[in-house]
């Protein structure tokens, strides 16, 4: 992929994750590019390519090197806690990629949604899955999976009104500490081991 690839699917990303796919034309992107829609079209057949290959960038910016840091680690609740911190401190460090996610839980329609699963999350799922099904050999992985991201997702937003709540607890912000809370939860639920 060439610089301009890049720059083109940053900026796209960005104004997905901000306007949604509905508020974002070509045209925009375009203009924010300081190109001409046909450059775009040279690069993707239409938007729905671009909104796709957008959103597959930024995940994959994000979640490289993840898959060979658990391949060196013996032990699967620890691959499980190192994976659970990568993915909150990728989702930290980069907001885009949870935005347009969570928007297109709420609003996306079923192409889109499976187009998202085919090209962005399916290199990283299998992993995932095997590793809930080592941790867990009765339960149903998938399910862990999305409890797993539920949680990535949620605390990172509740962050913002933890402070305001009684009992509030600066540590409970600290991704290191979350990481082992959500592997704790996953692993043992509220029971104590």
């Amino acid at each position: 992929m060439d610089q301009t690839q890049e720059r083109l699917l940053d900026t796209a990303g960005e104004l997905f994750s901000t306007q949604g796919y509905a508020g974002v034309s070509m045209r925009d992107i375009a203009r924010a590019m300081g190109f001409t829609q046909a450059a775009i079209y040279h690069h993707f057949p239409n938007k729905d390519a671009l909104y796709i290959a957008a959103i597959s960038y930024l995940f994959e910016q994000r979640t490289q090197g993840i898959g060979e840091q658990m391949a060196g680690v013996e032990d699967p609740a620890q691959r499980l806690e190192l994976l659970i911190g990568s993915m909150l401190e990728a989702m930290e460090q980069d907001s885009r990629f949870r935005r347009i996610f969570m928007r297109e839980l709420l609003e996306g329609d079923e192409d889109k949604l499976a187009a998202i699963a085919d090209s962005a999350f399916t290199v990283f799922y299998e992993p995932l899955y095997e590793l809930m099904s080592e941790l867990a050999p009765a339960a149903d992985p998938q399910l862990l999976i999305f409890s797993m991201a539920g949680m990535v997702f949620h605390h990172l937003e509740i962050r913002k009104l933890a402070p305001h709540l009684p009992h509030a607890n600066a540590s409970q912000a600290d991704l290191p500490s979350l990481a082992r809370h959500i592997t704790e939860l996953i692993l043992h639920g509220v029971q104590a081991p």
